[in-house]
């Protein structure tokens, strides 16, 4: 009889353990979970902040452009053309299809570049330009 006493304060000690390992793996698994959650959230902020603060500066670069220059450039989906002729069509030597801007935030450097694409030309001839942004994350700072 003294035995099963011991056998039964042990079966309950056992059995408050495991329910407590549970609780403990529940609220570790939720918290870490929340976690990642803002994290991730962070990150993505983080990323479209900086897009869009180089977004603003490719529009300022093409605002400066005259009329001409800039229909020349979109009509052969570049970024800039580095000759001072507006009229003609910018030679691949003198084109830029990609600028990079350098963000500086909280003492670093972020690296974005904008990249221009051209896709294959539509049944009427018109050129499709895509403009892709790219965020150099090889810091691991994001």
């Amino acid at each position: 009889m003294f035995k099963n006493k011991k056998g039964a304060a042990l079966l309950q000690v056992l059995l408050v353990t495991v329910i407590l390992a549970g609780l403990a793996t529940m609220l570790l698994r939720a918290s870490l979970s929340r976690s990642t959650a803002a994290r991730q959230t962070r990150r993505t902020v983080s990323a479209q902040l900086l897009v869009n603060s180089c977004m603003a500066e490719v529009n300022t670069l093409w605002s400066i452009k005259s009329p001409e220059a800039f229909a020349r450039d979109m009509n052969q989906c570049l970024m800039y053309c580095k000759s001072t002729d507006t009229t003609a069509t910018c030679s691949a030597a003198n084109s830029e299809r990609t600028h990079t801007c350098t963000i500086p935030v909280n003492g670093r450097n972020y690296t974005v570049t904008a990249e221009f694409t051209e896709s294959a030309p539509t049944a009427d001839g018109a050129r499709k330009c895509e403009l892709s942004y790219t965020v150099d994350d090889s810091q691991g700072v994001l």
